[in-house]
């Protein structure tokens, strides 16, 4: 058995290699552009377990190794709390690497299988026109706070709002501000639009979502989002550890009799996070269970700490939905 560490980056990575006896040779470097040069470099062993570190590029190079040997994606967070050293170079990454693999040292990351990684490359892609057109919304508001100027309509951006919006005199600054924050605004919903045609077409692959669409708050793309993040329900074992991957869990630093919890973690997947903050609130206008919890939470402790919790109540709500969906249907 041979162990491959790989150090990933845009435009190159670096190949170390070993045996059950330690290293053999000098760490290779090669170009991320050159595909054939990297096949054949892993193809020269095997059998063979190669470890990559994840990372937003990661993707490409585990399709093109995996149908060639077993690949480990490390987890990299927790892989820097194993291997730390005053030395940092491509080559030491990539020795130290396959130097743990060959230990058995690596903690693993998740790899979602490809549909999964398809609904997520569309329900994060949405997930970003839909922040980003939040923020141009806030940015008009305060266009129109800074002028002392108060919308007439419940909703602003509506058809109406805007057209109001387009005839509203704000000076010269600010009228070359809102048409752009206006154009902006009408570009984000064009893509929104393509999106949605897209998603909707794709929600027949995943019929376990409309286990999710009965949860008040929670519709069609949102369903699809919590499906994308989760991924398969059966890497979990509880609900906590779906609320720790959303980020949702408080961080604890004990030591002896002293224990302190902090802010939650922020760990994990910030998409799953953002849509469970969302859809928290609407849920507690029609759960009397959850909204007494809320209340609870924001007596004690505020109400942004409410949300996080009913956020956290919610992870572990929808996957225990998600379950349910899978075992029945599974079985069937």
């Amino acid at each position: 058995m041979y162990y491959i560490g790989i150090d990933l980056h845009k435009q190159d990575l670096v190949m170390a290699v070993e045996d059950a006896c330690g290293p053999i040779g000098r760490p290779r470097r090669l170009a991320c552009c050159d595909v054939a040069a990297i096949r054949a470099a892993v193809e020269r062993w095997g059998p063979f377990r190669a470890a990559v570190e994840a990372s937003a590029s990661y993707r490409w190079l585990y399709d093109l190794v995996s149908p060639l040997g077993k690949v480990v994606l490390a987890h990299p967070l927790r892989l820097r709390a194993i291997a730390t050293a005053r030395a940092k170079t491509d080559r030491l990454d990539a020795a130290l690497l396959a130097r743990l693999l060959r230990a058995n040292l690596i903690p693993a990351s998740y790899v979602p299988p490809a549909r999964y990684q398809t609904l997520r490359d569309l329900t994060r892609c949405r997930a970003r026109l839909s922040s980003s057109a939040t923020l141009a919304k806030n940015q008009v508001h305060a266009l129109l706070a800074r002028a002392n100027v108060h919308p007439p309509f419940k909703k602003p951006f509506g058809k109406r709002g805007r057209q109001w919006l387009a005839r509203l005199d704000l000076g010269l600054s600010g009228n070359l501000s809102r048409d752009e924050l206006l154009r902006r605004l009408e570009h984000y919903g064009r893509e929104a639009a393509i999106l949605d045609g897209h998603l909707e077409r794709l929600a027949s692959e995943f019929p376990e979502a409309a286990a999710l669409d009965v949860l008040h708050g929670v519709g069609r793309y949102s369903a699809l989002l919590i499906v994308a993040e989760i991924g398969e329900p059966t890497r979990f074992k509880t609900a906590r550890q779906v609320g720790a991957y959303a980020g949702l869990t408080a961080r604890v630093h004990q030591s002896g009799q002293t224990e302190h919890r902090g802010g939650i973690s922020k760990q994990g997947s910030r998409w799953l996070r953002w849509i469970l903050v969302q859809a928290a609130m609407k849920l507690v206008r029609q759960d009397d269970r959850l909204a007494n919890f809320y209340t609870r939470i924001r007596k004690r402790a505020g109400r942004n700490v409410a949300r996080v919790a009913v956020a956290r109540k919610l992870a572990g709500i929808c996957w225990v939905r998600l379950r349910a969906w899978q075992r029945a249907h599974v079985a069937a």
